[in-house]
C-alpha cells in the first residue's frame, strides 16, 4: 500500500510540472500577442495595448484596405525591407518606389492624431515620400523612410526582430 501512495505522488509531480509549463507557455503567448496595437482603426476604438488609441483613420476615409493605424506601418515597414533592406539599396526599381511613395502619401493622409510627436512624424514621412513621388532619386530620402517605418514599427507595433533602432522618430510609445 505505501508502495502505491509513492507511486502516484511521483507521478502527480512530473504532472503538475507539465501542466505550469503549459500554463506559462500559454500566459506568455497571450501577454505577448495581445500587447500590440496601439494605433487603430476608428471603427475599433476599444482600448487595447497599452490602454490608449493614438491614431485613427478619418471616419469615411478610404484606407486603402489597411485595418489599423499600426498594420499600415507595419506593412510598409516590410514593403522597404523587401524592396531596399539587406543591400537592395544598391539596386534600386526607382518606379517601384515612387509607387510606393503615392499610396504611403494617399493613406497618410487619412491618418488623424491628437499626439503631436506622431503627428510630426507622419508629416516626416510624407514630405520625404513626396520628395520621391516627385522624381527625387535620392537613396538616402529611401533609407529615412525606411528607418521612420523601422522605429515607428518596434513603437507602435512592439516589432522585435531586431536590436536595430535608428532613433528617429519623435513618438515614442
Amino acid at each position: 500500500m505505501e508502495k502505491k501512495k509513492n507511486k502516484w505522488k511521483l507521478m502527480i509531480l512530473p504532472a503538475s510540472l507539465f501542466l505550469l509549463a503549459f500554463g506559462l507557455y500559454a500566459g506568455y503567448s497571450i501577454w505577448e500577442n495581445g500587447s500590440g496595437n496601439l494605433i487603430m482603426n476608428s471603427s475599433n476604438t476599444s482600448n487595447q495595448g497599452k490602454g490608449q488609441t493614438v491614431a485613427v483613420f478619418q471616419e469615411g476615409s478610404d484606407n486603402t484596405g489597411y485595418s489599423s493605424v499600426g498594420k499600415f506601418i507595419s506593412d510598409f515597414h516590410k514593403k522597404y525591407n523587401d524592396t531596399l533592406g539587406w543591400g537592395r539599396i544598391d539596386k534600386v526599381d526607382w518606379e517601384e518606389q515612387r509607387k510606393i511613395a503615392g499610396e504611403i502619401i494617399s493613406v497618410i493622409s487619412t491618418v488623424e492624431t491628437e499626439n503631436a510627436s506622431l503627428q510630426s512624424d507622419f508629416e516626416t514621412i510624407a514630405n520625404y515620400s513626396k520628395t520621391i513621388q516627385d522624381g527625387s532619386k535620392d537613396k538616402k530620402v529611401l533609407v529615412h523612410l525606411h528607418r521612420f517605418f523601422h522605429d515607428l514599427d518596434i513603437e507602435v507595433n512592439q516589432y522585435n526582430k531586431t536590436n536595430d533602432y535608428f532613433n528617429v522618430t519623435k513618438y515614442k510609445g
